[in-house]
């Protein structure tokens, strides 16, 4: 029984260690010890068997010349010690990319379909097709596959069942599991927003955040909510549906098929329908219009264009109400504001604060900073990357 526990408490060990170079490094040994708690032998110990079996290696140091004495040694993941599929299903969107050991990511290879005709067999397949396509391109000194994750955008039953999904017609599909057996790997499957929280919270400077909600605006309206330090998520798979949360109850028609929902004032298919409707504007897929589209109509706005500027005023008040409900049921310390629309932030930001001291009492607006937070690069595969290199762990 000794040797059981022993070998456990070596396992979580060299786990710490690993999430803690992927979170902070390249670091020294020194500065490891002093991150994960363990005593400088036990540190050696550990890097020492993790660099023999070639998961991480040493790089050179150095602090510019400004002590003197040998530079320390720093370590760091070798990115080809191993390798995994990252897959994110939106709105008549695929994208598949192959993530590394360090939890960077590959060349992402999309293809634009028609995602409410597919079945549920046709979905499967063209996953599968895409994601053998990818493991086909895997270069030859990378080291073993590891496993296949899937960001979906929708409701997601323990990582495994699609529930309901916006870019689909079709309900109740476990995706992960026909997937697993086909390729004989672990697969999970998350929420989009969830995955942008966790790969926001992977930040160094946010990992002391207990509370943290972080919003996604985009095609849709999504939250990943982090909770005592962990991610929230309803075993329902409706975790933290923010953008499904009603703000008018007769309102304009949403993708969920109910009306009034914040998303259907804030999403982005909402903004260029409604500027559609009064402006003479390009037409677009209805469901996802183009990055540009979207730029121009916040351009629009910027430029003082008063049905564009009420278009973004109204979304600001939506999303600050809906902002209001989450703040005084759960009292994050931090709420980020993401995602692709974050480009019309600036447009909604007035609105949202004054609806925000409209609905509530100062004390409970004070305990929350709200603040946007870039979208120079996609979380979405960012976050499914890290959650399979962490073994499926939602912390």
């Amino acid at each position: 029984m000794d040797r059981i526990e022993h070998d456990h408490s070596q396992s979580q060990n060299r786990h710490r260690i690993l999430q803690a170079v992927r979170l902070h490094g390249p670091l020294a040994r020194v500065d490891l010890g002093s991150i994960v708690g363990l005593s400088p032998a036990s540190v050696s110990s550990i890097t020492g068997e993790l660099m023999r079996d070639g998961l991480i290696r040493e790089v050179p140091g150095g602090d510019g010349g400004r002590s003197r004495g040998r530079p320390k040694v720093m370590i760091e993941l070798t990115p080809t010690a191993a390798c995994m599929i990252a897959v994110k299903l939106s709105i008549n969107r695929i994208e598949v990319t192959l993530g590394d050991f360090a939890g960077g990511i590959g060349k992402v290879t999309v293809r634009p379909l028609n995602t409410l005709e597919l079945s549920g067999d046709d979905l499967i397949a063209v996953l599968g097709d895409m994601i053998a396509t990818c493991i086909g391109s895997i270069p030859a000194d990378f080291g073993p596959l590891t496993g296949i994750g899937l960001a979906v955008q929708g409701l997601v039953h323990k990582n495994e069942t699609l529930v309901w999904s916006p870019a689909l017609s079709v309900r109740q599909i476990n995706i992960a599991a026909p997937l697993a057996a086909r390729f004989n790997l672990p697969v999970i499957a998350m929420n989009d927003a969830d995955c942008i929280a966790l790969s926001i919270r992977h930040r160094a400077e946010l990992q002391l955040v207990e509370n943290l909600a972080v919003v996604m605006l985009g095609t849709g309206i999504g939250m990943g909510l982090v909770i005592g330090g962990r991610l929230h998520s309803a075993s329902s798979g409706a975790g933290a549906e923010f953008g499904h949360t009603k703000y008018q109850i007769d309102g304009p028609l949403c993708h969920c098929g109910r009306r009034g929902c914040i998303e259907s004032f804030v999403g982005d298919y909402a903004l260029y329908r409604d500027a559609r409707s009064m402006l003479d504007l390009p037409n677009t897929d209805a469901l996802h219009p183009s990055e540009e589209q979207m730029q121009a109509l916040v351009d629009l706005a910027r430029s003082g264009h008063p049905v564009a500027t009420s278009l973004f005023q109204q979304a600001g008040r939506a999303l600050g109400y809906g902002l209001s409900n989450l703040i005084a049921l759960i009292g994050p310390d931090l709420v980020l504001i993401t995602g692709s629309g974050v480009r019309g932030y600036d447009q909604m930001e007035a609105e949202m604060r004054r609806s925000l001291d409209e609905a509530l009492v100062d004390t409970l607006l004070a305990q929350t900073e709200i603040r946007p937070y870039p979208w120079t690069a996609d979380l979405t595969i960012r976050g499914i990357v890290l959650q399979v290199l962490d073994g499926g762990r939602a912390n």
